[in-house]
């Protein structure tokens, strides 16, 4: 089976997993999860890099992993919150928000930055610190499965080609216990591999970003999941 094909069939099956999963317990998960990422991840690269980080969070809909206790705890730590826009000709921007107050129903219903919202260039794309991105699965080297749209590959190849690499952002998920396949997820030559995922038992940190996560100060364990 082709790439693309097995990647729209796991989408499926995905979905209907997720659909699944009791909202106690994606509530629980996410709260749990968002605290993790605050003490095993986002403290100690806040230490290395010397006070708030640039911080890039979607904001969850529907029966996605919660991810507003996430952006809460940053914002309660000073960091500077960026959330996409979904625009036309499936453009995605980046706007800076101080709080709810700064979302509004947008494509689809979801919570978006409002018109009065700073836009975060893509010439400042290098000065992003995380990256939190949705996924409908997860795998242990880094495969991700979205939706399809490519948003956020496309984002990810700009934010590599205006810092020459990905050496110095995080890349990472907010993934329910439900979501991570124990088996490689099918990926294509523009798809690219998260750092870590977020999760309520801990952080599970890639092998292959070992030494990259290092560097930021961020100490990766690879305890079994």
């Amino acid at each position: 089976m082709e790439p693309a094909d097995a990647k729209k069939e796991l989408r499926q099956r995905m979905l209907a997993v997720r659909a699944e999963i009791p909202e106690a317990s994606r509530t629980e998960q996410s709260l749990a999860a968002s605290r993790m990422a605050e003490l095993e991840v986002l403290s100690p690269l806040r230490a290395q890099r010397g006070g708030k980080l640039n911080v890039f969070c979607y904001v969850s809909f529907r029966d996605e992993p919660n991810t507003l206790a996430f952006m809460d705890s940053c914002q309660a730590q000073g960091d500077r919150l960026l959330v996409p826009k979904i625009g036309a000709q499936r453009s995605l921007t980046l706007h800076e928000v101080t709080g709810m107050a700064d979302l509004v129903p947008g494509t689809w219903g979801i919570l978006e930055p409002a018109a009065h919202t700073v836009i975060w260039p893509p010439e400042l794309y290098p000065e992003i610190d995380v990256i939190v991105v949705p996924g409908l699965a997860f795998d242990l080297k880094g495969g991700r499965i979205g939706f399809g749209g490519g948003y956020y590959d496309r984002l990810i190849d700009e934010l590599a080609r205006r810092s020459g690499g990905l050496n110095q952002v995080v890349l990472g998920a907010l993934a329910l216990e439900e979501l991570i396949l124990p088996e490689a997820i099918p990926m294509e030559s523009h798809d690219f591999r998260l750092d870590l995922l977020f999760t309520a038992k801990g952080t599970i940190y890639m092998k292959e970003s070992s030494d990259k996560l290092g560097k930021l100060g961020i100490r990766a364990r690879h305890d079994a999941f």
